[in-house]
């Protein structure tokens, strides 16, 4: 796959805060087919999530904001800042850290397909080793990609938040350039 950078900077129709947008590939249907498999939560994987997050909140007599699901991203971020750490309490039932990971991941990745309409997929040769799962969000042939697994760790490592995630989601996706837009930029230019 042909990678690049091409920055926006003329017709803003698509990107209305103006701010420059990076395009960081782009890559054929075929392609897409060949390298992701569509995935679906297994329902039941996905409610011993749920209920392994529930528990984290009634063990540690904390709280959760009822206004919202038990895995937005408010309460999610949570069960890495309240109480004893969601690793820690996975670890008390004799649960690996990368079991913790994909409590948080599928919980967070269920949020997003719910909130968003995500979809999960399986990347059958991922670059690097934390994003055999990823979300996509198609607006017309144009993707936004994030790898729950890999961000959910960088959260159980103090290195992000769900809730600045989710934010950034929602800015970003107001502002998805127009495919025929980035097409014209890649097009040879005839006078």
């Amino acid at each position: 796959m042909s990678f690049f950078k091409r920055l926006f900077s003329g017709n803003k129709k698509g990107n209305p805060s103006g701010e420059e947008i990076p395009v960081n590939g782009i890559i054929t249907e075929e392609h897409m087919k060949n390298w992701y498999t569509r995935d679906d939560i297994d329902p039941a994987m996905l409610e011993g999530c749920l209920k392994m997050v529930e528990s984290y909140f009634l063990d540690n007599k904390l709280e959760w904001n009822k206004d919202f699901p038990v895995n937005h991203p408010e309460n999610l971020d949570k069960t890495v800042d309240e109480g004893f750490g969601f690793r820690m309490y996975c670890k008390a039932f004799q649960l690996e850290e990368a079991q913790a990971t994909l409590f948080l991941a599928l919980a967070f990745s269920n949020y997003l397909i719910n909130e968003y309409g995500f979809v999960l997929y399986k990347d059958k040769e991922p670059e690097y080793p934390l994003r055999g799962m990823t979300l996509k969000y198609d607006r017309n042939g144009v993707l936004l990609s994030l790898y729950p697994f890999e961000y959910a760790s960088k959260v159980l490592d103090y290195e992000g938040s769900f809730t600045s995630m989710n934010s950034k989601l929602a800015e970003a996706l107001q502002q998805m350039p127009d495919k025929e837009e980035i097409m014209k930029n890649f097009l040879p230019k005839t006078d």
